[in-house]
């Protein structure tokens, strides 16, 4: 971004402004203010109720209606909760953080990986709260974490601050791919998001629930070309409410393959046995099936 462009983000330095002042609040505060505000979301926007209702009812075809109705509601609640904690996320330092993590389940998995000189690939979908998982990642490995500048210059130096305390950051581009690809075999580590929609030339048809959903090839190849471990990680909201765990999910064997499309499912088999852990707590609001192979007609209206 041009300096000119900096100096004329009045609005983003606002908005920082107040993002930050928000942040200061305890973690636990901000997820009842999102708690609050998401019960509201059900209401007063019809745009995330609705493709939160249409991917429930693409996952969970024989899912009772009703039960249906009341896992979106939940899950416009977790959304708006996550949503809110991410400015404490980005306003108070990971020790801080981290302190809301009581405690971590299958770490002998990255435990194996990392005493096999492995690099390892995290497979890390929108559930819970995926900036504390970052915090945690870091604090456990040498981690490298591909970023995409915000448009605001204002919010994007908050946020590359925030993300960079522990984490090499590099480009989310041909450049950081080159960069993951030299150093995963140094048994260093790296968060890939499974679950956004890539490019089609950067994707694959396979299934997730059951669709047929446009999947990122990055973490099948990543993983495989450079001989490392992929693991599904992510950080979980506990029955309290207020504080979280971080956990560790195997892939099958089928994603070590060089048959993309077999890899890509097992990937996201794997990420469906995180949604599954708790439901409520992923982001169906995302349009996941945006893209239709064969230019079959959108499935959200």
């Amino acid at each position: 971004m041009s300096s000119k462009s900096q100096t004329h983000d009045v609005k983003g330095a606002v908005f920082v402004r107040i993002l930050t002042l928000i942040g200061k609040l305890p973690l636990p505060t901000l997820g009842l203010i999102g708690d609050m505000l998401g019960y509201l979301a059900w209401y007063i926007a019809p745009g995330p109720r609705n493709v939160t209702l249409k991917n429930l009812e693409l996952c969970f075809p024989d899912m009772d209606a009703a039960e249906r109705t009341s896992l979106a509601k939940a899950s416009l609640r977790e959304t708006l909760r996550t949503a809110l904690e991410v400015a404490a996320a980005w306003s108070q330092t990971s020790d801080r953080m981290l302190s809301y993590i009581t405690h971590a389940e299958n770490e002998q998995l990255l435990v194996e990986a990392q005493a096999a000189g492995k690099g390892i690939v995290f497979i890390v979908p929108h559930f819970g709260n995926w900036e504390l998982a970052n915090y945690y990642m870091a604090k456990k490995c040498d981690l490298l974490a591909m970023y995409k500048p915000a448009e605001s210059a204002a919010l994007d130096k908050l946020i590359h601050k925030a993300r960079s305390q522990n984490t090499q950051m590099v480009a989310a581009d041909r450049r950081g791919v080159l960069a993951l690809y030299k150093a995963l075999p140094q048994g260093k580590a790296t968060g890939v998001l499974p679950d956004q929609e890539p490019e089609i030339k950067t994707g694959v048809w396979v299934p997730f629930f059951g669709v047929t959903a446009l999947t990122p090839k990055l973490v099948s190849k990543l993983s495989n070309d450079t001989d490392s471990v992929a693991i599904g990680f992510g950080c979980q909201r506990n029955p309290d409410g207020k504080t979280f765990h971080v956990f560790y999910e195997p892939v099958d064997a089928a994603f070590y393959t060089s048959d993309i499309e077999t890899s890509a499912a097992a990937m996201n088999r794997c990420v469906e046995n995180i949604i599954l852990r708790d439901p409520k707590q992923y982001q169906w609001e995302y349009k996941r099936f945006k893209r239709r192979p064969n230019k079959q007609p959108s499935l959200y209206k």
